[in-house]
């Protein structure tokens, strides 16, 4: 596989990881006072640093362009 088209399927992939994480804390939001927990907010606050360390890695990868 030629490098520009590796580096975009990985580029592809990350992205997709990162808009599923996105999507299931969009899932977990309670949207009534009393709806039950799914996961700790701790749990939930590592899934916000993982997207935010998919952001730079993604960063850095296009950046390395």
């Amino acid at each position: 596989m030629q490098r520009p088209e590796l580096r975009s399927k990985v580029l592809a992939k990350l992205t997709n990881a990162r808009c599923e994480i996105e999507d299931a804390l969009i899932l977990l939001r309670p949207v009534a006072r009393y709806d039950p927990v799914v996961i700790p907010e701790a749990a939930r606050d590592r899934l916000s640093a993982m997207i935010d360390g998919l952001n730079g890695v993604l960063r850095q990868i296009e950046g390395s362009q």
